[in-house]
C-alpha cells in the first residue's frame, strides 16, 4: 500500500488482525505524546523504543495529519475498550460470593498498617 494511500481505517484493520493489547496501548501513547509535544510518532516511537511496534504502521502514522492521528487515537481507544468491556460486564453480572462479617476492632491502627 502506498503510503499517501493510507487511512486511519487501514491502521485499525491492520492492529486489530495483527496487533495485542500492548502494542495497541502503545502505539495509542505514541500518537498522543506526539501530538502533545508536537512531534512526530516516529520521534516518540525512536525516543521511547517500542520496537514491537512495527516500523511500517510507525511510517503510515507519519503520512497522516493531526485531524487522522486523533482519528486513529480515538479508534484504538475504542477497539481497546470493546475488548475490555465483556470482561467488566461479566463480572458485574457475577453472582456475588458470601459476605463474611469483619469483626470490629477496637485498638488504633498505626501509620505503618498502610
Amino acid at each position: 500500500m502506498n503510503l499517501t494511500e493510507i487511512k486511519p481505517a487501514d491502521i485499525i484493520t491492520h492492529i486489530e488482525q495483527n496487533f495485542n493489547r500492548s502494542q495497541a496501548t502503545g502505539l495509542n501513547s505514541l500518537i498522543f505524546l506526539a501530538l502533545r509535544e508536537d512531534t512526530s510518532v516516529a520521534y516518540q516511537w525512536r525516543s521511547w523504543g517500542f520496537e514491537d511496534i512495527p516500523k511500517q504502521v510507525i511510517d503510515w502514522c507519519g503520512c497522516m495529519d493531526e485531524h487522522d492521528l486523533i482519528e486513529l487515537a480515538l479508534s484504538i481507544t475504542n477497539c481497546l475498550y470493546d475488548e475490555i468491556l465483556p470482561a467488566a460486564v461479566e463480572l458485574k453480572n457475577a453472582q456475588a460470593v458470601d459476605v463474611q462479617a469483619i469483626e470490629e476492632q477496637f485498638q488504633p491502627t498505626l501509620l505503618s498498617d498502610y
